[in-house]
């Protein structure tokens, strides 16, 4: 037992101690100064804002900034001024109260000056995710609005674009935004169903705009020019003062010259 006690007193042992002790200390200040150096530790730098500055102008924007960019893609946005930025990140100091290191990269999309082009399939009848997952695919966007439908629910009516039908096949610049009309089901709403009989069927479609109804045509021997000046001599279901139906009901109507 002496033996250890003069050992834990000797001034061997305490020399050692003092020696790790000494070392601990050197590798503590070298690590800190090292990380600070090599990390700009402490360092905050603001981030500007690249919103719609010109892929040309960026250069010269970023100067005297300390950060660097780099483009990563292209996104197409309507009504975006063509070859300027349109997202970045990290995001703006001013909006985000994020700061960065000294030679930080900020990553940074564009609106195409020339979009890429593609066309648009067809995805009226799909199931509403299958639609939204084909369009996507391509680098088509979606906005999804519904309507009342009595033959089921959650497939496309309809594929729009700028409120109007977008065939199949029509070419669109990638990152279009499509408007995609999905039924919900009859949902117990009705509309009020008029009579249309005597009506031309342009005049019958000019009835029924502000409904939820559409109309299916039936016509023989009428050309497709002489089709909306047609006069409706039949429908189904029959229409009339106080008679309501299923929203989004398909009205049909036999029609002649």
């Amino acid at each position: 037992m002496k033996k250890i006690v003069r050992f834990f007193i000797s001034k061997q042992f305490l020399l050692n101690i003092v020696a790790i002790i000494i070392v601990w200390v050197l590798i503590v200040v070298v690590e800190s100064f090292y990380l600070k150096s090599s990390t700009n530790f402490g360092e905050k730098v603001d981030v500007p804002t690249f919103y719609k500055i010109h892929m040309d102008d960026l250069d010269e924007f970023v100067s005297g900034k300390n950060i660097t960019y780099t483009i990563q893609d292209s996104v197409y946005l309507d009504g975006w001024p063509k070859g300027t930025v349109c997202w970045q990140y990290p995001k703006p100091t001013d909006s985000s109260g994020m700061f960065v290191k000294s030679g930080r990269e900020i990553l940074l999309s564009v609106v195409p000056v020339n979009p890429q082009m593609v066309k648009m399939p067809k995805v009226v009848d799909m199931s509403q995710r299958m639609a939204e997952n084909t369009l996507n695919a391509m680098g088509i966007r979606t906005k999804i609005s519904y309507e009342p439908d009595p033959e089921g629910v959650g497939f496309v009516k309809k594929q729009m674009f700028n409120g109007v039908n977008i065939p199949e096949g029509t070419a669109i610049p990638k990152g279009t935004r499509v408007d995609l009309i999905v039924a919900k089901g009859n949902d117990g709403s009705t509309s009020a169903l008029p009579n249309l009989v005597g009506l031309t069927i342009y005049q019958a479609r000019e009835r029924l705009s502000g409904t939820t109804l559409s109309i299916h045509v039936e016509c023989d021997g009428v050309t497709e020019e002489e089709i909306a000046a047609s006069i409706i001599s039949r429908q189904d279901p029959v229409g009339g003062e106080g008679v309501n139906v299923a929203a989004g009901a398909t009205v049909t109507i036999w029609a002649s010259k």
